[in-house]
C-alpha cells in the first residue's frame, strides 16, 4: 500500500474516487486528460512536481488512498472483482457482469459460475433506504443473493435483510470476509421477471436451440414474440436459459489477459463490459505492460 503520511484535504476525497470513472479508459490515452490527473495529483498532495511520472503507479496511489480514506462504490466493486473472481475464478470459468438491470432495480455485480449471485453493495457513504425493493427484486433472479459492506452497518442493516440474503463485510485491511451465508432461492425464479434481463439475440438464440429456426417477421415483433414463448416456460427450464444466457457475457481473450496482467486498481473497469482490442492494446501501452 502507498504511504501517505502528510495530509490530504478530505475536500479532495470525491474528486479523486471519480478518478476510477469510466472515463478513465475512454481518454486513457488523451494527453489533457493525463495533465489533469497529474495535476490533480499535485494539488491534493499525492504526488510532488518532482516525482517522476508513471500513470500505473498514480493510479495505484489513488487507489490506495480511497481504501483507506474514502471507500468509495468503487472500492468495493473492486474488491469484489479482486478477491470473489478473480482470486477463485482466473481460468474465466466465471462471468462478472456489473450495472445489471433486475426487475425493478440495477444489481451492482452479478457473478456466474454454476449459479447466479447478486451482489448489492451498501458503502458508508450510503443508506438503505431502498434495500428491502433491491433485494425483493434480486430474489425473483438469482440464486443467491448478497449484501456487501462495511462491519458498522450490519446491526442497523438486519431489520432490511430478507431471511434468505447473506451478508459480507469489506473490514478494515480491505478483506472481504462472509458475516452470513446466502442460501440458494432458485425455487423463486420467475421467468416474467427475468425476461426483461435477458437480450433479443440471447431470447432468439434459445429459441432455436430447442425449436429450430426462427419463424419469419418482421425486426419490431422478434423480442415480444421470444418473450411471450419464454414467459410461458417451466420455472427450471427458464432459469437454465437465463443463467445460460448471462454465463456467456464473458469477455474476450484479449480482454482476459489484459485483466490478469493489468494492476490492481483498475479490474473492475476491465470487467462487465466488453473492451475493443485496440483499447485493450492502449490500455497496455499506457500502464507499461508486456504485450
Amino acid at each position: 500500500m502507498t504511504s501517505t503520511t502528510h495530509y490530504i484535504d478530505p475536500g479532495f476525497n470525491y474528486e479523486l474516487s471519480q478518478v476510477f470513472g469510466a472515463s478513465l479508459l475512454k481518454r486513457i490515452d488523451d494527453h489533457a486528460y493525463e495533465l489533469k490527473l497529474r495535476e490533480l495529483l499535485q494539488r491534493c498532495g499525492l504526488r510532488t512536481a518532482q516525482q517522476e511520472w508513471s500513470l500505473a503507479h498514480s493510479l495505484d496511489t489513488v487507489y490506495d488512498y480511497l481504501k483507506v480514506n474514502y471507500r468509495c462504490e468503487y472500492v468495493y466493486k473492486n474488491e469484489i472483482a479482486r478477491q470473489i473472481l478473480l482470486k477463485n475464478h482466473p481460468d474465466k470459468s466465471a462471468t462478472l457482469l456489473r450495472e445489471v438491470a433486475s426487475d425493478k432495480a440495477i444489481a451492482d455485480i452479478v457473478i456466474v459460475n454454476g449459479n447466479t449471485v447478486a451482489y448489492e453493495i451498501k458503502t458508508e457513504l450510503d443508506n438503505f433506504d431502498r434495500l428491502n425493493n433491491q433485494l425483493e427484486s434480486y430474489s425473483k433472479l438469482y440464486d443467491q443473493v448478497f449484501v456487501v459492506t462495511h462491519a458498522g452497518a450490519v446491526q442497523a442493516m438486519e431489520q432490511h435483510l430478507l431471511p434468505f440474503v447473506g451478508v459480507i463485510v469489506l473490514d478494515e485491511q480491505t478483506q472481504l470476509a462472509q458475516e452470513r451465508p446466502a442460501e440458494t432461492i432458485s425455487h423463486l425464479f420467475d421467468p416474467l421477471k427475468a425476461v426483461v434481463t435477458l437480450r433479443q439475440a440471447e431470447l432468439v438464440a434459445a429459441w432455436e436451440e430447442k425449436l429450430g429456426k426462427l419463424p419469419k417477421m418482421g425486426t419490431a415483433s422478434i423480442f415480444g414474440f421470444c418473450r411471450q414463448w419464454y414467459e410461458q416456460l417451466d420455472s427450471e427450464e427458464a432459469r437454465l436459459i437465463f443463467y445460460r444466457a448471462l454465463k456467456s457475457r464473458y469477455p474476450a481473450q484479449y480482454q482476459h489477459e489484459l485483466l490478469l496482467d493489468s494492476i490492481e486498481s483498475i479490474k473492475m473497469l476491465l470487467l462487465g463490459r466488453d473492451l475493443p482490442k485496440r483499447l485493450c492494446n492502449t490500455v497496455r501501452e499506457r500502464l507499461g505492460l508486456l504485450a
